[in-house]
């Protein structure tokens, strides 16, 4: 879709290699910002910045973090910049989107209900779209080429890392016999690795926690185990729900939405266990893909609307299962699987 309006407005969009990654950087700092925040307000008796004539809310922070993001990706070029931004816009739209309360309500209710299920839903969007997105269209050979020119800028100005470098040298090979995929390969080759900036400790970061996924979602009982856990969480979103619309904590369209939720994961759930068996294990994980998303994007959705706590819990749980499942789909790819057929 982002394709084709791109075409439609005249807009020259070329798809980072590492696109996904500042997106799940952002996502998981715009989490983490809301979670604390609304932990320091409760432990703190939420006070009043400004004294008693003024109210400084944290919206306006926000947007110098969002704004300050925009800065550093506009006035600098090459890849350097845009893990520091992650984090800073990351930071900024948790403080932004924490108090939508405010800003959909004419009291400007802080503790707005629904407020939860509105920052949930946005998140959730954000990380299936970021995690379909790719998988959808991987990139072409031009794309590959120009990631490894990005990376080339920071190169010719001294601030390329070694296993930047080793990255877009990569990103060359799987481009093939590409228009100017040689010449940047050379040129790449004979810039100097630069020392490790603080830019490069995120990224080492997340290669850890990628390296985490790989290793745990490649073993033998990782099949079994991910199965075994989408229908036990089906299961105690339905035991949760039941509880709570019996102690008159929830309505009837959350206790709806949570069951329609929780019993399409549990049999997208039983379902790739019995094509584990039958078609193998891509078919399995691509099953349970689905039963994740369901999860993500229908079941935690109506729960946060009855309890913020166990939604956050099942978003968590949504989250690795996820990345997870991602790994072992991007694996399977690897090493060249067919595709299960549906």
């Amino acid at each position: 879709m982002i394709r084709r309006l791109s075409h439609r407005l005249h807009v020259d969009l070329v798809r980072s290699p590492k696109g996904v990654q500042h997106l799940t950087t952002l996502v998981v700092t715009a989490v983490s910002t809301i979670l604390l925040t609304r932990l320091f307000l409760e432990l703190t008796g939420y006070p009043q910045i400004g004294g008693s004539s003024l109210h400084i809310a944290h919206v306006l922070p926000g947007g110098l973090l969002m704004l300050a993001a925009l800065v550093l990706l506009l006035a600098h070029i090459g890849a350097g910049p845009r893990p520091p931004a992650a984090v800073l816009g990351g930071v900024g739209f948790g403080l932004f989107i924490d108090e939508v309360g405010k800003f959909v309500t004419t009291d400007n209710d802080y503790f707005y209900e629904p407020a939860a299920a509105i920052m949930y839903v946005v998140f959730a969007l954000l990380v299936t779209w970021a995690t379909r997105w790719r998988r959808s269209r991987p990139l072409d050979p031009d794309e590959r080429v120009a990631g490894a020119a990005f990376a080339l800028v920071d190169g010719l100005a001294g601030r390329l890392s070694e296993r930047r470098r080793d990255d877009a040298l990569r990103l060359l090979e799987k481009a093939g016999d590409s228009p100017g995929a040689a010449e940047i390969g050379r040129l790449l080759r004979q810039v100097r690795p630069a020392p490790v900036s603080p830019s490069h400790h995120l990224e080492d970061l997340w290669v850890a926690v990628r390296s985490l996924f790989d290793r745990l979602a490649g073993t033998r009982w990782a099949v079994p185990l991910m199965g075994a856990l989408l229908l036990a969480q089906a299961l105690g979103a339905t035991l949760i729900a039941v509880g709570l619309w019996r102690a008159g904590e929830g309505d009837g369209v959350s206790f709806s939405g949570v069951l329609l939720g929780a019993t399409a994961s549990f049999f997208l759930a039983l379902a790739g266990l019995r094509r584990w068996r039958d078609e193998g294990r891509r078919a399995a994980v691509e099953s349970f893909q689905r039963a994740v998303l369901v999860s993500l994007l229908l079941t935690q959705v109506f729960l946060f609307a009855a309890s913020q706590f166990t939604a956050t819990a099942g978003l968590l749980v949504d989250l690795v299962l996820l990345g997870l499942l991602t790994a072992d789909l991007d694996r399977l790819r690897r090493t060249g699987e067919e595709p299960a057929q549906s």
